[in-house]
């Protein structure tokens, strides 16, 4: 053969094939070790986006919430508006009854004027007869002067 034994060429031959299976070995480690970190990776991710959907269910369950708030502050708001709304027609109701009343009352009052002997209406008396209220008749029905 060649300068060379037989034995040193099976050394070499091995040591080839020892540091290739180990290339090989790291490479598969590598990868797993890869493979392993993207899995990690994924999972975090995966409960990353678990924790944004159950933090959006959430969300969506207060803005469900507060659209209910929304929705039953308008109807009280709705329903005191009606109120209000029957209370000045009450108002108003009253208003125009006390005016009537009042007109009447001062209607009754010329009337008693009128036809008093005690009283003498003069003509700007006559034309204020709504503001004349009789404070000088005694509640017994006498009259003074």
């Amino acid at each position: 053969m060649s300068d060379i034994d037989w034995w040193v060429w099976l050394i070499i031959a091995l040591v080839a094939v020892a540091v290739i299976a180990g290339l090989v070995a790291a490479s598969r480690a590598a990868s797993r070790k890869k493979e392993q970190e993207r899995i990690r990776r994924e999972d975090e991710q995966r409960e990353k986006a678990a924790l944004l959907r159950e933090d959006a269910k959430q969300t969506s369950v207060d803005i469900k919430r507060r659209e209910a708030d929304a929705l039953a502050a308008k109807a009280d708001a709705e329903e005191a508006r009606l109120a209000a709304e029957e209370l000045e027609r009450k108002a108003e109701a009253h208003r125009a009854e006390a005016d009537s009343t009042r007109s009447a009352v001062d209607e009754r009052l010329m009337e008693a004027d009128r036809i008093d002997p005690d009283v003498q209406v003069d003509a700007d008396r006559k034309a204020d007869a709504k503001d004349v209220r009789r404070t000088d008749i005694p509640d017994d029905g006498r009259h003074r002067q």
